[in-house]
């Protein structure tokens, strides 16, 4: 197996803009083609889309797939396990290489997708922020979350002419599926595939039909390892409607990004990018080396069969394939479990001057005090639509269903249950508080300006909060801007760091759990510093293997600490990246995309750029 275990230092400035070996790949066909037969076959399943086939410019294209979440080591383990066959062989017959790099931080998606397709991802400190001028809770669930973020993104995509399936950005894409911000604003029915989906879909009647089998095979299979979890007394995290979200993603938009990726590389699209999810689904609820979690790669790693076959037989040009991961996932546990509470009920209680509970104080359930939440409203809004269809004379019925209404927009209730609270708006005390599963970002809210460390403790409120949250056994570390560079603060000590030199300044160094390598300190040096980050910026208590997590999840990713800074990447052998410094998702932009970028698309996001600056 060829592989690299680590992150390179080596500089590889001298393989100029375009990458390791400076000019663009050049198309070489070594591998047989399909024969008439099959060549016939294609072409009547594809009939429907012959005009939207590529002309072949002599240009390699380029097949990327992402599993989404899957870190190194774990990739190993599944390896180990058996579970990615093709992937192996790949490995040790087709003369692929692996290596190890490093995401920088955030390690959450929007962020690495952002440097993969653009080579620029500032000013996205989180999957969940607070946009302080715009006095906005930024949420990367939501659509209109992701499109602020793709909104404010300026340099040209390297998928530009090419496909985008499963993405939270386009990257300038010019067809997309299942992705949910774009560059022009288009409808929901487009992102998801449009009519040509639809098409797609009918096309493919056996497919489909196996995609409604799966789907019943994958709810026994969720409520099965649920009840052997719970039998077993692993800790595991159900959210009401997870089995179902399972079932889309594990099922449904695997297939479908399957058919659309194979009648991609069939019609000759120049680049294909696309993100398998479900790993990230399983192992945020059931943990990242769980056999759940790692067995479930089986499958797409099947899928990955099909599109390096369709590659090698009926690739309407000559294809390399690349898979990596954009961040890994380390083990965790809740802090709701833990403390009793979710952190913005903690926030809350200290401002409140409230005593804060200890570990192991018994969890109120349904206790939850987020004024506005990620999903707000929608217990409410269910119950009044109830309401609204009961018939005029059930008067009494309607009374009753609008009085459960307005007791769950007080208590919040049925929503804990379904949709576990993910920030907190404190109007009382003006305090915004995210979480992004390990990391968490406290911001307040009353001053537009990002605080410094010397304000905060300049305010009594504000001083007695960074106190408590200092101490909190939960929390590991807490950092903040200062006027000598970036202050960190752990229970046992304190740290200044500035251009990537760390400088303990009394007791232990609050970096020991979480990485003392040089591109470890400059990434949590840029991720304090970075716009939009919160006045406080949080990562969850971290032991060497377990990280505490704001989110109520047994796998979690956003700061450091683990495996979840350390994804993977596999290159074919026409792309050598061994030596090539990857320690930021920039630089896979740099490094391997750019190589495919057609020059149109530089053209195009010139002129978007043009013409947004009214040049």
């Amino acid at each position: 197996m060829n592989e690299t275990a680590s992150p390179s230092v080596v500089d590889d400035s001298m393989h100029g803009p375009e990458g390791p070996g400076g000019a663009p790949p050049v198309e070489r066909r070594a591998r047989p083609r399909a024969g008439a037969l099959l060549r016939w076959y294609y072409a009547m399943k594809y009939r429907a889309f012959r005009r939207e086939r590529r002309p072949h410019d002599g240009r390699r294209g380029l097949v990327m797939l992402q599993i989404d979440a899957l870190a190194y080591a774990d990739l190993r383990r599944a390896l180990d396990a058996g579970h990615c066959p093709t992937i192996e062989r790949l490995l040790t017959r087709d003369g692929f290489a692996l290596r190890r790099w490093f995401c920088g931080l955030p390690s959450a998606t929007p962020y690495c997708q952002a440097g993969i397709f653009h080579g620029e991802n500032d000013g996205i400190p989180a999957f969940r922020f607070y946009d302080k001028a715009a006095r906005r809770v930024i949420t990367c669930n939501a659509p209109h979350g992701v499109q602020y973020i793709r909104d404010r993104i300026r340099a040209p995509g390297a998928l530009a002419g090419g496909s985008s399936y499963v993405n939270l950005l386009d990257g300038d894409a010019q067809t997309v599926a299942f992705t949910v911000a774009t560059r022009e604003k288009t409808s929901v029915y487009a992102r998801l595939g449009g009519t040509r989906m639809a098409l797609l879909i009918l096309l493919h009647p056996v497919r489909i039909a196996r995609i409604a089998a799966h789907a019943v095979v994958e709810w026994l299979r969720e409520e099965w390892e649920r009840l052997v979890g719970e039998i077993r007394g692993r800790v595991t995290h159900a959210e009401g409607i997870f089995p179902f979200v399972r079932i889309l993603s594990n099922v449904v938009v695997r297939e479908l990004q399957t058919m659309a990726i194979l009648l991609d590389i069939y019609l000759g699209v120049p680049v294909i990018y696309s993100t398998f999810m479900q790993y990230d689904e399983l192992a945020h609820h059931f943990g990242p080396t769980s056999r759940m979690a790692l067995s479930d790669m089986r499958r797409t790693d099947a899928r990955i069969r099909e599109i390096w076959r369709m590659i090698r037989l009926a690739g309407g040009r000559g294809y390399d394939l690349v898979i990596l991961s954009d961040h890994g996932m380390t083990p965790s546990r809740s802090y709701r479990v833990e403390y009793g509470e979710s952190l913005g009920r903690t926030v809350q209680r200290v401002l409140d001057g409230e005593p804060v509970p200890a570990a192991g104080t018994p969890l109120t359930a349904l206790d939850s005090h987020a004024e506005t939440s990620e999903y707000a409203d929608v217990g409410a809004q269910v119950v009044e639509t109830m309401a609204q269809v009961t018939p005029e004379r059930r008067q009494l019925a309607r009374r009753q269903l609008r009085r459960m209404r307005d007791w769950l927009r007080t208590h919040y209730g049925l929503r804990e249950i379904i949709f576990p609270e993910k920030y907190l708006v404190g109007r009382r005390h003006d305090v915004v508080v995210t979480y992004s599963s390990c990391l968490a970002l406290v911001y307040f809210a009353a001053d537009e300006r990002r605080l410094t460390l010397e304000e905060v403790l300049g305010d009594e409120h504000r001083r007695h909060l960074y106190e408590a949250l200092r101490s909190h056994p939960g929390i590991g570390l807490l950092g903040t801007v200062c006027a000598d560079g970036v202050h960190l603060e752990g229970r046992g000590g304190r740290a200044l760091l500035r251009d990537g030199r760390l400088a303990v300044i009394e007791g232990e160094n609050p970096m020991d759990a979480y990485g003392t390598e040089t591109y470890t300190l400059r990434a949590v040096e840029d991720l304090v510093r970075q716009g939009n980050s919160g006045d406080l910026v949080l990562f969850g208590a971290y032991d060497g293997y377990d990280i505490v997590s704001f989110d109520d999840q047994v796998g979690a990713h956003g700061s450091a600490g683990g495996p979840q800074v350390y994804p993977f990447l596999i290159t074919p052998p026409t792309l050598d990246v061994a030596d090539a410094r990857i320690e930021n998702a920039r630089d896979v932009h740099r490094v391997v995309m750019r190589r495919y970028m057609r020059e149109d698309g530089w053209d195009v996001g010139r002129r978007t750029q043009d013409v947004e600056r009214g040049t």
